[in-house]
């Protein structure tokens, strides 16, 4: 169960920072001003995280049934939403490599829930 909701946070967060590194502002933010993305990886940031919050709505509809999962996958994206800004606010430097961290953590925590 903990390895599960740990998967769909992780997932949620590193979706959020896919989704956020897929706009300028905030590319430009984690990035140095004066950049942004080209359009290539701007789409790519937005489809991987599209993807990316739909794999937190399945792991939570995994974990609990539609009718509590679509419930826990609201609050889970939320959780993973506020950690994100938070982080923008005060370590904008620190976003991506957070970002791929989650991105880990999801897989390795994902294994370790489908195994046991």
């Amino acid at each position: 169960m903990l390895a599960g909701f740990v998967t769909g946070l992780s997932l949620a967060y590193g979706s959020w920072t896919a989704l956020c590194i897929g706009m300028d502002r905030n590319y430009a933010d984690s990035h140095g001003r004066g950049k942004a993305p080209e359009e290539k990886n701007r789409m790519i940031c937005r489809l991987l995280g599209t993807i990316g919050l739909l794999l937190t709505l399945f792991v939570c509809v995994k974990l609990q049934g539609w009718s509590v999962g679509a419930v826990m996958c609201i609050g889970t994206m939320t959780a993973g939403a506020l950690l994100l800004t938070l982080l923008l606010t005060y370590a904008p430097e620190h976003v991506v490599s957070a970002g791929k961290l989650a991105t880990a953590v999801s897989v390795l925590s994902s294994l370790l829930w489908l195994l046991a």
